[in-house]
């Protein structure tokens, strides 16, 4: 997988490339299948309990100054990859989906002017239901993305306010039925063990996701990050016997 971010300069992302390429013990009868991540930073919002490199976006997004930065970044990543092909693509960040379905189309248009892409390749992006607008996604679709994962996280609005996310129960459920009717395959991700939750709610979010038959379910587990806002300020999470029995429980 190539790691691509707009802020690494061309020639240290380059460098980095040839240090993981230098000869080693590891002998491969093959080279393995190549991937190629987008990451695009930028939020509504900063959750708490995020680590990843995400920023609230400014009153204008630099959609296509961006764009320009990432597949400069592309070239730079070229050459320990040339003649290979990509067989899937994640664009995740932040929140992908504040991006207009314009930039994104021309982001894979200028992947494909320099990367060859097998016939089946998957391209995934990461939305969230606090940028859902009717026929958004349809417009996603139709940009080239194959795939989208929804980070719904939870569909219980007191959990949802915890977490600090921009949607409610409702945007949950709109966003991801336009999903499905958007795409023929969609991911929902859901997390657990959050501030107050109950066994009872969790298995209430499983129900709902499950209601809404997505090809593929994520379920994490919330953790505490160093240098986040629940690292400096702990909400109080589930304790660890509820957590075990969670992990540890049978589907009935």
């Amino acid at each position: 997988m190539i790691p691509i971010v707009a802020a690494t300069p061309a020639a240290a992302a380059a460098k980095d490339v040839r240090h993981y390429l230098r000869p080693g013990t590891l002998q491969l009868p093959a080279l393995p299948p190549l991937s190629l991540y987008v990451h695009l930073p930028r939020c509504l919002k900063k959750c708490p309990y995020c680590d990843f490199n995400s920023h609230e976006q400014p009153a204008e997004l630099p959609e296509s100054r961006y764009v320009d930065a990432l597949v400069a970044d592309v070239e730079a990543a070229l050459p320990p990859v040339w003649g290979r092909q990509i067989h899937s693509i994640f664009i995740g960040g932040g929140t992908p989906s504040l991006f207009s379905p314009d930039a994104i189309a021309r982001l894979l248009s200028d992947v494909r002017a320099r990367l060859k892409l097998t016939a089946d390749c998957e391209i995934t992006l990461e939305a969230n239901p606090g940028t859902f607008e009717k026929d958004r996604f349809k417009a996603f679709r139709g940009a080239g993305v194959t795939r989208l994962s929804v980070g719904v996280q939870s569909f219980n609005d007191m959990h949802l306010r915890a977490l600090g996310r921009v949607h409610d129960g409702a945007q949950a459920i709109a966003a991801v039925e336009e999903a499905a009717l958007s795409f023929e395959t969609f991911n929902i991700d859901l997390m657990y063990a959050l501030p107050g939750q109950t066994l009872e709610q969790l298995e209430a979010d499983v129900t709902q996701a499950m209601s809404l038959m997505p090809p593929h379910l994520s379920i994490y587990h919330l953790t505490i990050e160093p240098n986040t806002y629940f690292a400096k300020f702990p909400p109080t999470i589930p304790h660890e016997d509820w957590r075990t029995r969670c992990s540890t429980a049978s589907p009935k």
